[in-house]
């Protein structure tokens, strides 16, 4: 009899200790604020990864190194517009537009995330045609003129685009201008004001950004 009493109250004794274990281990690791910490760094993560393509930034402190770089070209497009387009170091200018601004979009008809940017490029024209230029100018792209136009239709473009024969040539010096590979990654879109260089990115970016930095610009202007 005192065999089995003794028993049971170990029996009793380890059900005691097991629970206050239990208690202490789920005390030790709050589960629910630990998933809201990691759901919290994902998300910041997530955040930051999209916006990684933007490679710099017009409140970047440090300019860009300079170069020795310089040329001319013509580029056009289907309706025979034709802009006279220097490049003189980090300085584009456009001899037959009087915009303060010009925003020069570097992209392809194949380029499923720059056809993505296309509508948003048409709001940025149309809410600021008053003081841009925007420019497509197609680069690697062997699209013939028939296609063009129909994909130009197709996609309701409302803004200049090039094609050029001078287009990848001015690209490739735009990109050196801003010490990029030869085969830079597209879209590849570039702000100057008043000729001079103020911001690029690469790849797809917010158009809440490229808006920001095109009102900046226009504040900068007005000093």
């Amino acid at each position: 009899m005192h065999k089995i009493n003794a028993l049971l109250l170990s029996c009793v004794l380890l059900l005691i200790l097991g629970c206050e274990d239990k208690n202490t281990s789920s005390n030790d690791i709050p589960i629910e604020n630990t998933t809201e910490v990691l759901n919290q760094t994902s998300n910041t993560e997530n955040h930051s990864n999209r916006f990684k393509v933007h490679k710099r930034g017009s409140k970047d402190k440090q300019p860009l190194p300079q170069v020795n770089l310089s040329d001319t070209f013509k580029i056009s497009n289907l309706q025979h517009t034709v802009y006279t387009v220097t490049v003189l170091n980090q300085k584009v200018t456009f001899k037959e537009s009087e915009k303060g601004i010009v925003l020069v979009t570097f992209f392809a008809t194949w380029c499923p995330p720059c056809v993505h940017d296309i509508p948003y490029m048409n709001d940025l024209q149309k809410k600021y045609k008053k003081d841009l230029l925007l420019t497509g100018i197609l680069v690697q792209d062997t699209t013939v003129e028939k296609e063009l136009r129909s994909f130009l239709a197709k996609h309701e473009v409302t803004y200049f685009v090039s094609n050029s024969k001078d287009n990848n040539d001015f690209a490739s010096l735009v990109a050196k201008t801003l010490r990029l590979p030869k085969d830079f990654s597209i879209p590849l879109t570039v702000m100057y004001v008043e000729g001079k260089y103020f911001t690029h990115y690469e790849g797809c970016v917010p158009v809440e950004m490229i808006d920001y930095d095109i009102q900046q610009a226009l504040e900068m202007l007005k000093k």
